[in-house]
């Protein structure tokens, strides 16, 4: 599978709060190293400000300095809630430094191999689509002191230079690392430090929690950065903050995944070994309750188990290598499989071998003091779980079950992780916190798409963290500092069955109606796409020239702004979805008083050109939209169904086809009311139509008395994408509206609404 990327709104902000740090730095083409900061201190200053003032941060009254690099150098903070794709969110700003200022060698570093490797991986899986915004994708290596022709091309190489080093490899007394400051004869007698501070790099420090030392900043102090650029969730120490994307503000904004956790209350005498037993076993029944709802939609779900020391899961000394914590696991998977009903379920965990289904990662055998064992299958998890993320996202990679000592607990994640098993004892905050970061990215199924539809991200999207403290305690814990979102209490939720008023035939006979299945075609050619957009951009593109304003006494001074080049063709297919070509096309074929508007403002030109581009192309698509009715049918209500704390529940209803609602509870008691309706309920998450605009998500199933309606509730308000919804249930000929209707009295004597089937007396 490869994984799939597209423009965040969320993610741009972050990238622009540190590009328009520097508005002003003239553009220069790149050669062996990096041109110099021109701004003059003020303006940096009353840049950072403006970007700290519209992003509602605190301002810097002075310019943060850090003993990591000269007096003088910016250093700049982005705060990004972990799962939030930080390290895309920094290769883009690398990309959109060098398009803007030309600066091109950029060196990342991380404090450790889990980071250098997920590192590595995404400027690898990233590539393509950095090449399709920008014409040209960033040329990474990882810096190898046996390697040092890779800086050769570092330093002469064309285009955007990335090297990403750990601070091991120039921080540590061991002699391997200490040749980065030695004379060598193999490098023409030169010094790699030498090369490398030659460049002037712009130095991205990923994770700098982790790299605070007095000798590590001294250490990076030795590259002469241009300027220090500092991602994490956690920062220790702040310098010019510039972007926050907190706990609270990701899950508000439904970027992450949300939080419910099962802690256990026991005794203080109770065995180590016999907690173990059963936080295992409700990891395991955890993963195995959400599997059994995601597993046909091809979203593969994965756990991971943290534990304390590396010999509980790999006994290098017995016969098979499994350790105390291994042996409990299969022990307790296999009595739960068994415990299943049978099934296609059923039959889909048969196939997968209990030996093949767990794997650990650990950095460091601290017994033998060996990185891992060559002889044990070690090295092909390493790989499995480091290197390669799309394999271990695949459906058919058997290994669902990940153990870890602390090597996973930064700079490693998946998406589909799912469920953790914390089998350590952790009163470190920030280390909770690093850890539990690992599973809240939002998952992605089997072709690699983010399951992101606001309307349905939180039903598929939920972390259960099994813990052996109480769930006070560890929620405490976790939101000191951290302010997380809602955190449910794991052990209170009771999963809804389905009442009578599901099998009413209302309800049947409306589900069948939409269990149908439509695609859609869209007829109009690009020349006619061309034409529209030409005509639009000379007919309503209007750019208001930048410049400065100064009034003294009664006189009033202009002064323009000097305005960096774009990449124009780039900006307009990143953000409207044509290709570079049909931009080019359009800018063409523009008037010339319509392009030299450019000039004003060129962030400015391509915020409003793509803004009418994306208007016209919504017009064609809406204007050449049908959809033709296949034969065969869909499941619609599978197994998937919510789960609630009962004791917070509302009054029980009457014609849901569960007893309680989770959403959307005003329309839910605007339905309960109306005489009408006979039964309704919120269609499931997977149950999406497809339109060009990508899948939507419709809302809810209402069955009237004689007839039957869809509605939209929450999420995605958006209108083109709400027409196509409108298009595809016409076909099906099921009205679709974007509220529920008014309803109209059907009774003559004015009878209160009878109660469904599902109501309780």
């Amino acid at each position: 599978m490869r994984l799939q990327f597209k423009v965040q709104a969320y993610q741009t902000e972050a990238v622009a709060a540190v590009v328009d740090c520097f508005a002003g730095q003239p553009r220069r083409d790149p050669g062996n190293r990096n041109a110099p900061l021109r701004l003059a201190p003020e303006r940096l200053l009353e840049n950072i400000r403006a970007v700290q003032k519209r992003a509602g941060l605190p301002l810097s009254t002075a310019p943060a300095r850090s003993d990591a690099a000269a007096d003088g150098t910016p250093n700049l903070d982005v705060e990004m809630e972990t799962g939030t794709g930080k390290t895309y969110v920094y290769i883009k700003t690398i990309m959109e430094l060098h398009r803007r200022y030309g600066w091109a060698k950029f060196i990342v570093v991380v404090p450790g191999v889990a980071i250098r490797e997920g590192v590595r991986r995404s400027f690898e899986v990233t590539g393509e689509h950095f090449r399709q915004a920008y014409g040209t994708r960033p040329r990474h290596f990882v810096y190898d002191s046996s390697e040092l022709h890779e800086l050769e091309r570092f330093r002469d190489g064309a285009g955007v230079q990335v090297m990403i080093i750990n601070v091991q490899a120039f921080n540590s007394a061991a002699r391997d690392n200490r040749r980065i400051y030695d004379e060598l004869d193999a490098f023409r007698s030169r010094r790699p430090i030498d090369v490398i501070s030659a460049a002037r790099p712009v130095v991205i420090i990923d994770e700098p929690q982790r790299i605070g030392s007095a000798r590590s900043l001294a250490s990076l102090s030795r590259f002469d950065p241009l300027m220090v650029l500092r991602y994490s969730a956690t920062h220790r120490v702040l310098h010019d903050l510039v972007h926050r994307l907190d706990a609270r503000a990701a899950y508000r904004e439904r970027l992450v995944k949300k939080i419910t956790v099962i802690g256990l209350e026991s005794p203080s005498s109770a065995p180590v070994t016999a907690i173990r037993r059963v936080q295992i076993r409700e990891v395991i029944r955890a993963h195995l309750d959400k599997e059994r709802e995601l597993w046909a939609r091809g979203i593969k779900v994965l756990s991971l188990l943290f534990i304390d020391r590396v010999s509980r899961y790999r006994d290098y000394s017995a016969d098979d290598e499994l350790g105390e914590y291994a042996r409990i696991f299969v022990d307790e998977y296999q009595d739960l499989v068994a415990a299943e009903p049978d099934g296609d379920y059923r039959r889909h965990l048969a196939s997968i071998p209990v030996e093949r289904t767990h794997q650990g990662y650990f950095a460091i055998d601290r017994r033998t003091r060996r990185w891992v064992d060559p002889t044990s299958t070690d090295i092909d998890a390493y790989s499995l779980i480091l290197r390669d993320r799309e394999r271990l996202l695949s459906p058919e990679e058997p290994v669902r079950f990940i153990f870890s000592h602390s090597a996973l607990r930064e700079g490693w994640d998946n998406p589909n992780v799912f469920v953790m098993g914390m089998l350590k004892s952790s009163d470190n905050i920030v280390s909770r916190r690093q850890e539990v970061g690992r599973g809240l990215r939002l998952a992605v199924d089997r072709n690699g798409e983010r399951m992101d539809d606001p309307a349905v991200v939180h039903e598929i999207n939920e972390l259960t963290v099994v813990t052996d403290e109480s769930y006070a305690s560890f929620v405490a814990g976790l939101q000191k500092e951290s302010g997380f979102g809602t955190v449910a209490d794991g052990r209170r939720l009771t999963r809804l069955t389905r009442n009578a008023n599901f099998h009413r035939p209302e309800f049947r006979a409306a589900v069948e109606r939409i269990s149908r299945r439509a695609v859609y075609r869209v007829d109009f050619g690009s020349d006619e796409l061309i034409a529209r957009c030409v005509a639009a951009l000379d007919t309503s593109l209007r750019v208001d020239p930048r410049r400065i304003e100064v009034r003294a006494d009664r006189e009033t001074r202009m002064y323009p702004i000097q305005n960096e080049p774009r990449d124009l063709l780039g900006d307009l297919a990143g953000r409207t979805g044509i290709t570079r070509r049909t931009a080019g096309a359009v800018l063409a074929g523009v008037r010339a008083e319509t392009f030299g508007r450019y000039r004003d403002d060129p962030a400015g030109f391509a915020d409003a050109a793509a803004t009418l581009i994306s208007q016209e192309m919504s017009v064609l698509l809406l204007r050449g939209l049908a959809y033709d009715v296949l034969p065969g049918r869909r499941e619609i209500f599978t197994d998937i169904r919510p789960r609630i704390d009962l004791a917070h529940a509302g009054p029980r209803l009457a014609k849901n086809i569960y007893d309680h609602a989770t959403t959307d509870l005003a329309l839910v008691h605007e339905l309960e009311t109306r005489e009408d309706v006979a039964v309704y309920a919120r269609l499931p998450g997977d149950y999406t139509i497809p339109t060009p605009l990508g899948d939507y998500h419709p809302g809810w199933l209402v069955a009237l008395d004689d007839d039957c309606l869809v509605i939209a509730a929450g999420g995605d308000t958006d209108p083109a994408r709400i027409e196509c919804a409108k298009r595809f249930f016409a076909a099906l000929d099921v009205p679709f509206r974007v509220a529920a209707p008014s309803a109209v009295s059907r009774s003559a004597d004015g009878r209160t609404p009878r109660p469904g089937a599902g109501a309780r007396r």
